[in-house]
């Protein structure tokens, strides 16, 4: 199956005579026959192996040392873990704690606080989003929440109390932690651009801001419930991520993601990105794929349904969060390789071949 996925994945960089993609669903679609592609070849379903995602320390004041590993973890495993990256572990609890709050909520007063909207990539799904890697939902439930005034009209949650002000300040944190690994990565991903061109991209709550930050929960389950899902169910199948760059913010003790070496060193392995302590895992994103001419390549992740705990039966709850690191939708995403394309062109393509049958 690993030769099928390497071959399906360099074709993206082979398009120098496409044409320019309709404003509306061709965008990304390379990257919906890629997702595709993993269930026929069986790809996506592989068993993880265990190699180690490379750990980079930003506080270490040689800038260059920094940018030299973070460019190493992006163009080998293409996900790694920041340490030293100035975020306060307690924002990051207090953030999960208001998350754990909200989904403990029942179904309908979450789906009335929060109504979901795909075209505005904000709100709360429930086993909504089926991934084009296993044509299954993903069994977990989410609540997005989009750095743009119109996304959250009506959408921020009345509980827990100080929801928005919180997130928006969690989001901040997040927004500059993720500019700071563009700018480190942009001479040698886009060396074409002018620096700074990537982090000035991507701005929080204007009119056609594109950052999200996604609030996930993988809900407890019987051994029963477990075994009673539609074969080859996955927390989350494997897919790669829209955006430039995705921070996900993990709790210790709580496992389950995998992500799969680039595929250009060899043949695609799976491994765990287990929590670290204080660490935040970070991963290419197709944007930033196609902003680099393939420099370098998005990496495909998964999130694996555990086994039941031994003597209990429950499979084990978790939660995380993702910062998405998407560009503005007038942004405009300029390579050599392929023609120029709106971000918010780029973004809607991938929504609609996500939560559309």
């Amino acid at each position: 199956g690993g030769g099928h996925f390497r071959t399906r994945l360099s074709r993206r960089r082979d398009t120098k005579a496409m044409s320019p993609p309709d404003a509306d669903t061709s965008a990304g679609l390379s990257e919906v026959d890629l997702e595709r592609s993993l269930k026929a070849s069986g790809v996506g379903d592989k068993a993880a192996s265990s190699y180690a995602v490379p750990i980079v320390d930003l506080s270490n004041p040689d800038e260059t040392a920094v940018s030299d590993a973070l460019w190493d973890a992006a163009t080998t495993v293409g996900f790694f873990t920041v340490v030293g990256h100035g975020i306060e572990q307690e924002s990051i609890d207090a953030q999960f704690g208001a998350s754990r709050e909200f989904f403990a909520q029942d179904l309908a007063v979450k789906e009335a606080a929060s109504p979901f909207e795909a075209a505005l990539n904000s709100g709360f799904e429930h086993m909504k989003q089926v991934r084009p890697s296993t044509g299954l939902p993903d069994v977990k439930e989410s609540l997005q929440v989009t750095a743009r005034a119109d996304a959250m009209s009506g959408r921020w949650p009345p509980k827990p109390a100080g929801f928005e002000a919180r997130t928006r300040a969690f989001m901040e944190k997040s927004h500059a932690l993720a500019a700071r690994i563009l700018t480190l990565l942009e001479p040698r991903a886009c060396p074409g651009n002018a620096p700074g061109t990537l982090a000035d991209a991507h701005t929080l709550w204007g009119p056609d801001g594109q950052c999200t930050l996604r609030h996930l929960h993988y809900p407890p389950m019987s051994a029963e419930h477990a075994a009673s899902l539609p074969p080859g169910s996955w927390r989350a199948g494997a897919h790669t991520d829209w955006c430039c760059v995705t921070l996900l913010f993990q709790r210790v003790g709580e496992f389950g993601l995998e992500c799969a070496a680039n595929p250009r060193h060899g043949a695609t392995e799976w491994a765990p990105v287990d929590p670290v302590p204080g660490g935040v895992a970070v991963n290419v994103g197709d944007m930033l794929s196609r902003w680099s001419d393939g420099r370098l390549l998005s990496n495909l992740h998964r999130v694996r349904m555990p086994k039941p705990k031994p003597g209990e039966g429950e499979v084990p709850v978790r939660y995380s969060l993702a910062f998405f690191m998407q560009a503005d939708k007038s942004a405009m995403i300029q390579c050599t390789e392929q023609p120029p394309i709106t971000a918010g062109d780029y973004i809607l393509g991938r929504i609609r071949s996500n939560f559309e049958k």
